[in-house]
Order: structure tokens, then C-alpha cells, then sequence
């Protein structure tokens, strides 16, 4: 996958980083980080510039985040019943989230953008929830501000190491998103204390 992506980044530059992370937000089994690091290592070899392919990164991401979104509201609540979403959710977890997006839908999608494997699943669920547009958006550009520079220049500085580096950024990425998770809880809990309405 690494070579092929090479090749293809190498031809098309930052249109294909566009569309190759357009399509793996979608669910076509390409990864993020992959692509995101390539792209970084191929800027570091003057394939590309590193300004440019930063952007074409963040922007691809937030594009292929905003696509299975709208995917999601076409179908609606029907989308819980996705195949997607069975083969990563069970009936408990679909249910959690149901309840989730009704009273903190701005952070959830945050805690789902550093959350591996669950990422696809949870804004597909977003739109299919009808959390708005301009809320999910939002909330995934926040999240990807802080995750697709770093990953791009590490791929700058390190593409030698793609392995070691996924591996990190793996861990990295489940530290966010349980340190998001973690505070989002004490500031419900606190909300919930003062008898403040939490409705983020």
C-alpha cells in the first residue's frame, strides 16, 4: 500500500492526497495516517511542498468527514442498520451514541475523530443522527487541526520510519481520545453538580 501510494502521490500530487483521503473517510480500506505520512515524507524529498500538501491533507480529510456525514443524513435513522455500523457497533454501543448525539453531539465527534477504527462509524451515525452540518464540521476541523499537521511533519521529518511511526501515532491517537473522553466526563459530572443543562 505504502509503494502504490508513493507512486500515485509522486503523479498527482496533491490532487491525489485530496482523493485518496477523501475516499478512505469514506470507507475505502486506505489509511489516513498512511497517506497523511507519505505525503509528509514526499514533501521532505521536494516531490511536493510541504505548505501545499499540509492543506491538500487537511482538507481532504475534512471533505471525506463531510461526505460520509451527508451520507449518514440522506439515510437517516435507517443507517444504524448499515453494515458499517453492525460490523463496529454492537446494539448497546448504537444505542450509547443514539444518546450521545442528542445531548453532546459537539463532542462526540470530537472524541470520534481521535478514536481508531470507530472513526468512519461514528460521523456516518452523526449525520444519520441530524446533527447540523455547520456543528459537525465544526467539530471535526477543530479535531483534525491538532492531529493532521502533526502526522504530515512527522512523515517530514521521519518517513524513513512509516512502521514505527503508525505504531506511535496509533497509541497517540487512543491517548487523545481517552484524554477528551476523560474530560469530557468531569465537566458533565460538574454541570451535572451546579444543575446546569450540559448540551454541547
Amino acid at each position: 500500500m505504502e509503494h502504490a501510494l508513493t507512486h500515485l502521490i509522486s503523479k498527482f500530487t496533491y490532487i491525489a492526497i485530496v482523493a485518496v483521503l477523501s475516499a478512505a473517510g469514506l470507507g475505502v480500506p486506505i489509511s489516513e495516517d498512511l497517506t497523511l505520512l507519505v505525503a509528509g515524507g514526499l514533501a521532505a524529498r521536494e516531490v511536493t511542498e510541504f505548505w501545499p500538501t499540509l492543506w491538500a491533507g487537511y482538507f481532504g480529510v475534512l471533505l471525506g468527514d463531510v461526505l460520509i456525514h451527508h451520507w449518514g443524513y440522506r439515510i437517516g435513522p435507517a443507517a444504524y442498520n448499515h453494515r458499517l455500523v453492525q460490523k463496529h457497533l454492537s446494539a448497546e454501543r448504537q444505542e450509547r451514541l443514539r444518546r450521545h448525539f442528542e445531548k453532546h453531539g459537539f463532542l462526540t465527534i470530537v472524541v470520534g475523530r481521535h478514536t481508531p477504527m470507530l472513526r468512519a462509524p461514528i460521523f456516518f451515525l452523526a449525520g444519520a443522527s441530524r446533527v447540523p452540518l455547520w456543528k459537525f464540521a465544526l467539530a471535526d476541523a477543530l479535531s483534525a487541526a491538532v492531529t493532521v499537521p502533526i502526522v504530515v511533519t512527522l512523515g517530514f521529518y521521519f518517513g524513513e520510519h512509516l512502521d514505527d511511526i503508525r505504531k506511535k501515532i496509533h497509541h497517540f491517537e487512543w491517548a487523545i481520545g481517552g484524554a477528551v473522553a476523560v474530560a469530557v466526563l468531569i465537566w458533565f459530572l460538574l454541570r451535572r453538580r451546579r444543575g446546569r443543562p450540559a448540551d454541547l
